[in-house]
């Protein structure tokens, strides 16, 4: 006979900043995660709700030759003071399948429940991809413009940003304590509804006037070692976290007159 639980835990959803995008000068922040292997950067951003190690858990009640009569059993106090057990089989694996955790535990009935069933054991609540890349707070990128407060039609407008390309982690998610390195991939500009580009050009010509939205987005990636209740994880791809900063910007158009 073979039981098992799947971990199905966590919040679903992109994390936002505050911000205003209705008035020139004011910067929007919004982050996107994705998972290893769930899309590309800038287009995955409902994988915040998976748990970065997903559990699988099984109670076998296989003959035990060393145990007649006492199959999935064990003792969950000490040999002193023994209390009546199942034995369970925590199996871990993160976003890409690879088994991170296997390990058994010893879990006793709770008190007046029957003997002869197994107890549904505690789901590890392991920290979602969104809350794991929330608790690194990695600064926003900063949008630079020049010309600062206003655009021509017609002319190069330089578009930059400045910030740190290396972050170390170190926080606390329910009982969870996440440690690591997060290292900035690239930037990236996008210019109203225009499909993003590599930083490295730097500049656009505004054709008509009007506010124009500009955007930075910047690309980072990580590693994390993730200790719990029970166990200590290292080496967890945290996969992806797009953090865009958009602000509005006015462009106007100048004219030649013609003096008689």
């Amino acid at each position: 006979m073979l039981l098992s639980w799947v971990a199905l835990v966590g919040n679903a959803g992109a994390f936002t900043g505050g911000g205003d995008t209705g008035e020139s000068g004011k910067t929007d922040v919004h982050l996107e995660v994705g998972a290893p292997g769930q899309g590309l950067p800038g287009q995955s951003g409902d994988d915040a709700g998976r748990p970065l190690i997903q559990y699988t858990i099984h109670w076998s009640t296989e003959p035990d030759a060393a145990h007649p009569g006492f199959d999935g059993a064990c003792n969950a106090g000490t040999v002193a003071a023994p209390i009546f057990g199942f034995s369970f089989h925590f199996v871990g694996r993160d976003a890409t399948g690879r088994i991170v955790d296997d390990r058994i535990e010893c879990i006793a009935p709770t008190p007046g429940a029957d003997p002869s069933q197994p107890p549904l054991p505690a789901i590890p609540a392991v920290p979602t991809f969104g809350e794991a890349w929330n608790s690194a707070q990695i600064p926003a990128p900063t949008v630079i413009l020049d010309p600062a407060t206003r655009g021509i039609t017609g002319l190069d407008t330089r578009i930059s940003t400045t910030g740190p390309t290396e972050v170390v982690i170190a926080a606390g998610v329910r009982g969870y304590t996440i440690t690591g390195t997060v290292t900035l991939g690239h930037y990236e500009i996008a210019v109203d509804d225009q499909p993003p580009t590599n930083a490295s050009n730097g500049r656009y010509v505004f054709e008509t006037k009007g506010n124009h939205t500009v955007a930075i987005s910047a690309v980072w990636h990580g590693t994390a070692t993730i200790t719990g209740p029970g166990s200590t994880i290292s080496g967890i791809d945290m996969g992806t976290a797009t953090l865009t900063s958009t602000r509005t910007y006015p462009v106007h158009e100048i004219r030649s007159v013609l003096q008689p």
